[in-house]
């Protein structure tokens, strides 16, 4: 948190020293520059508009049912601020994959099922570096027996179910909204509408919190400085990443292109090239899921050049001589539901007699 919050902070804990025997967690006002010269009135009219944990809350004492949310100490931002800070969240590229070292990334709006905790701290920590005021993280959680659950076309499957969810939320003329483009990246949500997206109200819990966007903590004694998850080789951001990238192959997108310049919410790329049916298929390999598990089923073949009512998929091996019945196809991935026995095969897609080269194959638990 900038200076100039710590500093608003301790002219608001002696001002609440004189009006009440609680400490003071921190500020949860707007940048403006200088630090305000505050008189006892003006700090006891903030803190009865704001009043902050008495210390450390966890989730589970800070939450409660949706339509007892109260956001007075969520910070304020103009609606210039949130556009700019929505846009800039959602199109700038910062980080970088140990898979593709060289190609800059996003932030993984795009791998919708898993890592909302670090795509909402990510944002986060780019806004407090953007000079942005500070933002809370509106955290939903599923009651036992209940779940929150999201139709998005960027899961293979079309639905993702979760047991909680987090996104970047702030304060814009007395209404809460929330900054998540894998929910929406056309812009902000008010919070209730983002609520809606993926759960019913009575079945869920919810949190406005200061310093935490994962774990079973909300507010810390003083506001946490925002930090960026581990992008190192094997860190969690690293993770997160390649698994976007691997969503991006089973959908059968291009991810150079999907995640470069031409994100699903650009307009202006030109359209993505048609299967050429005079050229033979290309396999890159295959995969099960987005995270990596070792392939049995289905099989998704990753490639390029299918061609939908041309291409076909001949496997060999472990006592197996057939064409691979094909459940879906699009330009870049093949699904194959059929169950084939653990060992090891010899995968050759044809279109026609177009043949790609053959590649080893192996299927295991």
């Amino acid at each position: 948190m900038r200076q100039s919050f710590r500093a608003l902070t301790s002219v608001f804990c002696v001002a609440a020293a004189a009006l009440a025997s609680s400490a003071c967690g921190g500020d949860e006002g707007p940048y403006s520059g200088p630090d305000p010269d505050l008189g006892s009135s003006d700090a006891e009219a903030l803190l009865g508009a704001c009043q902050l944990p008495d210390g450390p809350r966890t989730f589970d004492q800070q939450k409660g049912p949706p339509e007892a949310l109260n956001g007075d100490c969520v910070p304020t931002w103009t609606a210039a601020q949130l556009s700019a800070g929505f846009a800039a969240i959602r199109d700038e590229r910062l980080l970088t994959s140990s898979m593709q070292p060289g190609f800059m990334r996003r932030i993984p709006w795009l791998a919708v099922d898993n890592g909302c905790e670090e795509r909402a701290q990510a944002a986060s920590y780019f806004l407090d570096q953007w000079n942005y005021p500070p933002t809370y993280f509106a955290r939903v959680r599923s009651k036992p027996g209940k779940s929150l659950s999201l139709d998005t076309v960027h899961e293979p499957d079309g639905n993702v179910v979760w047991s909680h969810h987090v996104a970047p939320v702030v304060q814009v003329g007395g209404q809460l909204m929330v900054l998540d483009p894998a929910i929406d990246p056309e812009g902000p949500l008010p919070i209730v509408e983002w609520r809606s997206r993926f759960s019913v109200p009575s079945d869920i819990d919810v949190a406005l919190c200061r310093d935490h966007a994962v774990g079973t903590g909300c507010f810390d004694a003083a506001p946490a400085e925002p930090s960026l998850p581990s992008t190192a080789p094997g860190g969690i951001m690293d993770i997160r990443l390649m698994t976007e990238w691997r969503v991006q192959e089973i959908l059968g997108r291009d991810p150079y292109r999907v995640l470069g310049d031409c994100p699903p919410w650009e307009d202006g790329c030109a359209p993505e090239p048609t299967p050429n049916p005079n050229l033979p298929p290309v396999v890159r390999g295959f995969a099960s899921d987005q995270y990596g598990t070792p392939v049995w089923v289905p099989i998704y073949v990753i490639g390029d050049n299918f061609v939908e009512g041309l291409t076909t998929v001949h496997i060999t091996g472990d006592g197996v001589d057939e064409l691979a019945p094909i459940d879906a196809i699009n330009m870049r991935s093949i699904l194959i539901y059929k169950e084939y026995p653990l060992g090891d095969y010899q995968v050759t897609v044809y279109n026609g007699a177009l043949a790609s080269p053959t590649v080893p194959l192996t299927l295991a638990w």
